[in-house]
């Protein structure tokens, strides 16, 4: 039996054209699809304009209506591909990824460095990849790009114009398209029924420090309001401690005094924070910050908008960050 895809489109190059100040989306849903005459072969495909938008532009609402698209839709279809924006892909993909706990059917994202009306464009391509993914069955959350299919949460933009824009994370691919068939590496199953998350509260920044940043402004992000941040850290996870003239122990314990979670990253790409190396980051430890162990900030981000929506027990906050 033929499997039907649900295709949704929100923007980004891939649907771009220069109109006259720089590219902007503007390309349809189904023109998209059209200019790919093998997906009409591979699976039944309905389509959904849900955006049109440049990624730079999208909003965590944004990710909310994504989710909801696919959970209202989940019964009626055997997978779904969205269309995106390359600049906050990795972003959306980690937020879904979390937000759809469970999930039983393919949902995967893409896009491309070129648009579609280029001749040398590689979304063709990186359409074909995604709908294989789509129609192979394998459940979750994933990102097609260059025929490497990555799960949601481990995805990052590495370059702003090679094709091969995304890599996989501190975690091995999910699959790769070798022009023929997908080749899978062991993935995470669902562990029980799908049960989607949608409430978020995006009261989170990042801040990432630079030699002789001023404790002041992790003092302004917590008295603007902001409940969650992220600190992109040196190294294995090094703060300015007490040694420093800039020390940031002080500014992490006024704003843990306010209430608001702070968690530790590595500004290296991989290998993640490890605060129990150094001092530097046992005292930031000690002071009441999270580790965010090998996760992307990107990754990082979108579990502290959904933990911070889901309580405000800071012990609670701290198992969900995990």
């Amino acid at each position: 039996m033929r499997k039907k895809i649900c295709f949704i489109a929100t923007g980004g190059t891939i649907a771009s054209s220069n109109q006259g100040n720089g590219f902007m989306p503007s390309m349809a849903a189904e023109s998209l699809i059209s200019a790919v005459p093998q997906l009409a072969a591979m699976c039944d495909i309905d389509f959904l304009q849900l955006l049109q938008l440049d990624s730079s532009n999208l909003v965590p609402q944004h990710w909310q209506k994504m989710a909801m698209a696919v959970i209202s839709r989940y019964d009626d279809y055997d997978g779904f591909v969205i269309s995106h924006g390359t600049d906050t892909m990795a972003y959306t993909a980690a937020a879904l990824y979390y937000m759809l706990v469970n999930i039983g059917k393919p949902v995967v994202l893409t896009g491309s460095q070129l648009p579609m009306e280029n001749p040398k464009t590689d979304a063709k391509g990186n359409l074909l990849t995604a709908f294989h993914t789509a129609v192979s069955g394998c459940p979750g959350v994933f990102l097609a790009f260059s025929s490497h299919v990555i799960l949601g949460n481990a995805a990052k933009k590495m370059y702003s114009q090679e094709m091969r824009a995304f890599w996989s994370i501190n975690q091995p691919e999910a699959a790769f398209w070798d022009g023929e068939k997908l080749i899978w590496n062991e993935i995470p199953l669902p562990a029980g029924p799908f049960h989607p998350i949608i409430d978020l509260d995006d009261r989170v920044m990042t801040l990432k420090l630079v030699p002789g940043t001023k404790p002041e402004l992790l003092k302004m992000l917590a008295d603007m309001g902001y409940k969650g941040i992220v600190l992109e850290t040196f190294g294995a996870g090094g703060v300015p401690t007490d040694e420093s003239p800039l020390s940031l122990l002080p500014a992490i314990d006024y704003a843990i005094r306010k209430g608001v979670t702070l968690v530790c990253t590595t500004q290296c790409t991989y290998d993640g924070v490890h605060l129990d190396t150094y001092e530097v980051g046992v005292r930031a430890l000690q002071h009441g910050v999270l580790s965010g162990h090998r996760h992307t900030v990107e990754a990082l981000v979108a579990k502290l908008m959904l933990a911070l929506a889901a309580s405000d027990d800071p012990q609670v906050i701290a198992q969900m960050m995990k």
